[in-house]
């Protein structure tokens, strides 16, 4: 895959311009230049300025060079397109694959090979899983699974319990990039007839600027997500799981009232959910619109869940439901561990 990194901005007032102070990590110390730029000799300030406007032909370079690299992602993702297609025909085991197209090394039958028959009769019953067995279809609640184990990692454990009876009737995610121009990207959520909600598919745009930001062009580092747009939920009645029911008190009934019971007073309120990632904050399309903290902190999240979403899970699914993904980490901390207990070790001998 071409790939290449998204910079994530909300507005223009969350950078930080030339003239802005920038904070260390204690948050105590204003950064100061090494250097007074402000107290410098004319002739030198106009030769900062030279380089300024050099810095630009760079950045005019670096947008062209993302254009094409666009168009590299948009002539390539044609062919991904195709074959997510046939991958989709397995998971909905609307094609059975056979011959070459199974042959692949499995670190489990290579394990399988070394064991004896007693210990693989053993193993039967403890390898048996719900929603599996030989008469299976496809690959049941194969996308539940890859989004459950790519919560972590790439989704801000976003998903919550309530959202995987949801996810059980998700089909597919696609993506459909914008062209010719790099201005953005849609998410589609596919899934099968349910009841939680009437929609057959969800959306998510995400809208990029692929040039510079006129008001700070000497900032640009690539195309930037900077808006994004989601879709109505149709929900079934009770079946929204981004709201919840609690009681606000209780009417107790009339003293002396026969047949008046105590009644509950109850409220909708929003509830965690993954579902909520398809109503995002509305980015004002002045750029000198206020985004409070608490929208531009979400917003943050929801950028960082969507590229993630384009980049890693739609391209690597399969890597996400099995876990192999995750092995090489598994073996760095080991590196870790050991590394640490020599250290250790070393520290006790002294």
């Amino acid at each position: 895959y071409v790939t290449y990194l998204f910079k994530i901005v909300i507005t223009s007032r969350a950078r930080m311009s030339d003239n802005e102070s920038m904070h260390s990590e204690d948050g105590d110390q204003e950064f100061q230049p090494s250097l007074d730029i402000s107290a410098l000799p004319v002739v030198v300030k106009n030769r900062v300025k030279a380089l300024k406007k050099l810095q630009f032909e760079t950045v005019k370079a670096e947008a062209e060079y993302y254009k094409e690299i666009h168009a590299l992602d948009v002539k390539y993702q044609k062919v991904y397109d195709a074959i997510n297609v046939k991958r989709t025909g397995v998971i909905k085991g609307e094609h059975e694959p056979a011959g070459d197209e199974i042959d692949w090394p499995s670190d489990e039958e290579d394990e399988d090979a070394e064991k004896k028959p007693e210990d693989l009769a053993n193993g039967v019953e403890k390898m048996t899983l719900k929603d599996y067995d030989e008469n299976t279809k496809g690959i049941p609640k194969f996308w539940l699974h890859t989004l459950k184990n790519a919560n972590e990692e790439a989704l801000m454990g976003l998903i919550e319990p309530h959202d995987e009876p949801v996810l059980e009737h998700l089909t597919d995610i696609t993506v459909a990039l914008n062209e010719p121009k790099n201005t953005g990207f849609t998410l589609t959520f596919h899934f099968s007839p349910n009841p939680f909600f009437t929609n057959l598919t969800l959306t998510k745009e995400y809208e990029l600027r692929d040039g510079p930001d006129p008001e700070s062009p000497l900032e640009y580092d690539g195309p930037e997500i900077f808006r994004c747009k989601g879709c109505k939920i149709d929900w079934n009645e009770g079946k929204d799981v981004t709201q919840k029911t609690v009681k606000v008190k209780t009417i107790k009934s009339r003293k002396g009232a026969k047949g008046s019971p105590e009644k509950a007073v109850t409220k909708e309120i929003a509830a965690d959910s993954f579902f909520s990632f398809f109503s995002p904050p509305e980015v004002p399309e002045d750029p000198k619109a206020e985004v409070s903290d608490d929208n531009r902190a979400v917003l943050a999240i929801d950028f960082d869940v969507g590229f993630a979403i384009k980049e890693k899970i739609i391209t690597r699914a399969v890597l996400y439901f099995t876990g192999d993904l995750f092995e090489d980490d598994d073996e760095f901390e080991d590196c870790d561990t050991e590394e640490e207990d020599d250290e250790d070790d070393e520290d006790g001998e002294k």
